[in-house]
């Protein structure tokens, strides 16, 4: 019974030691293992397919997902990485909404990525006060760059139309292909998100990476260990304002129209809510917040629609509080996130079914 235990346990061993990275390259690896490849390649594959299988409304919403994974990664590089709060990531995609509306069709890409430099510009400016304050004093100079953009979308009407806001060609086509389709607007944004991606789960394991976690955990120690917060702050903030434009560029694709409603304080709210919902400092963090935040609020009004038109009105209001009421549950019960709780489930059962 002995041996039976000692060669499991050996078994196991030689499984999952081939896990353990030993050098920074293996750290830095987007798929270190054969089953992390595999997996990613299923992920990629499922894509690409899903809009060739997907009705229009489940369409309509996936891209909404992709939209508020974007906005909601660049969050997640500023205040999960680089420690920054920032309550203006709505602005930063209001922006590259905005830009992209004056260079669609064949175009969209390049107004797409205008719009993300244009942000990434601004978020630059909007970074140097987190050389001189951090915390709260910080939060409230974003919140003050929201509502100075707030009031900017309304009056500039030249570049973004006022209070009526602008609206795209309903012909407009992009190689041929009607960008009022919902499938084209999401290949186009997956030729953005994948790279963009690919890239944030790469910088975070690089040397620049480390170094906005350790200003995040203490700016004073990381500046005496030799890390340059000028640059990583600035950094972090650009880098944040380049995904929340990429973002805005595809929303303005995907709703035909971009109004300043759009970017209001609640959605800075609800990108933030991303962040701690899905695991700040990571990825994956950003995709399963993402999907939290935009599929729960949908399910519940398909689930108060289902009680009949005459009740829509009043449950309408009851599914912002249940909204709210398990976002508190959730950061109750687990205070790391979604990605804490994906943890947990997937050491169960690498280990299963040993008790350790």
């Amino acid at each position: 019974m002995y041996r039976l235990s000692q060669s499991l346990t050996d078994a196991f061993s030689r499984r999952f030691s081939r896990t353990v990275r030993e050098d920074y390259r293996q750290d830095e690896a987007y798929a270190s293992t054969p089953q992390g490849r595999f997996w990613l390649a299923i992920a990629i594959i499922s894509l690409l397919v899903m809009p060739l299988l997907l009705p229009q409304y489940p369409m309509f919403v996936a891209t909404q997902i992709l939209v508020a994974a974007l906005a909601g990664l660049g969050l997640h590089l500023l205040v999960g990485g680089a420690g920054q709060i920032s309550l203006g990531q709505a602005a930063f995609v209001g922006i590259g909404a905005y830009t992209s509306s004056h260079l669609t069709g064949d175009l969209a890409p390049m107004g797409i990525l205008a719009g993300g430099l244009i942000a990434a510009l601004i978020g630059i400016v909007l970074g140097i006060p987190s050389l001189r304050i951090k915390g709260a004093y910080l939060a409230i100079a974003t919140l003050a760059f929201q509502f100075l953009a707030d009031y900017i979308f309304k009056r500039w009407t030249d570049f973004t139309g006022g209070v009526a806001g602008r609206k795209l060609p309903a012909e407009g086509t992009f190689l041929g292909l009607p960008l009022a389709d919902d499938r084209v607007v999401f290949y186009l944004g997956l030729a953005f998100a994948i790279p963009m991606f690919f890239y944030a789960k790469r910088l975070l394991s690089t040397r620049a990476g480390r170094a906005w976690f350790a200003v995040r955990d203490n700016d004073l120690s990381a500046q005496l260990s030799g890390v340059d917060l000028v640059r990583s702050k600035l950094t972090a903030f650009a880098l944040s304002a380049f995904y929340g434009g990429i973002a805005g560029g595809i929303l303005m694709h995907l709703i035909g129209a971009v109004t300043p409603e759009n970017f209001v304080l609640s959605f800075s709210i609800q990108y933030l809510a991303i962040v701690i919902v899905g695991g700040a400092g990571t990825v994956l963090g950003a995709v399963l917040g993402a999907f939290f935040i935009v599929l729960i609020p949908e399910t519940l009004s398909v689930i108060a629609g289902a009680f009949g038109p005459q009740y829509v009105a009043q449950l309408s209001a009851w599914r912002s509080v249940a909204f709210g009421v398990l976002i508190l549950l959730f950061l109750i019960l687990e205070p790391r996130g979604l990605v804490g709780l994906w943890g947990r489930i997937r050491d169960y059962f690498r280990t299963w079914p040993l008790p350790y």
